[in-house]
């Protein structure tokens, strides 16, 4: 696992910068159980169990929230069928939508004329 040394911003491959020498093995701890809560929340969205994933992706958010995590958590609401929070959800990463979608939550409906 790559990290971002956060008094350098060098990239390092292990647990001391390559560049401050500044130790970076409770960055590494912390990364390694968020990766572990991603893997949980995937392994349980796998078995059909949304509602586990969820907590475990909101876990992982708790440790370092990211796009990465907030597309999984859209992809979980929509398997838990909560379209309202996995749009809201996707809206917190997504590019912003094009003008001229004719419907309130701004995506175009398929087959429109626009």
């Amino acid at each position: 696992m790559t990290l971002a040394c956060p008094c350098c911003r060098a990239s390092n491959e292990t647990a001391t910068c390559r560049r401050c020498r500044a130790d970076l093995s409770l960055l590494a701890a912390v990364e390694a159980r968020r990766a572990f809560h991603v893997l949980s929340s995937e392994r349980f969205a796998a078995d059909g169990r949304a509602g586990e994933a969820l907590t475990h992706v909101a876990r992982a958010e708790e440790l370092r929230p990211g796009a990465d995590l907030a597309r999984l958590r859209a992809a979980l609401l929509l398997l838990r069928g909560d379209y309202a929070g996995a749009v809201a959800a996707y809206d917190l990463v997504s590019p912003p939508r094009q003008q001229g979608a004719n419907h309130s939550s701004g995506w175009p409906l398929a087959g429109a004329a626009g």
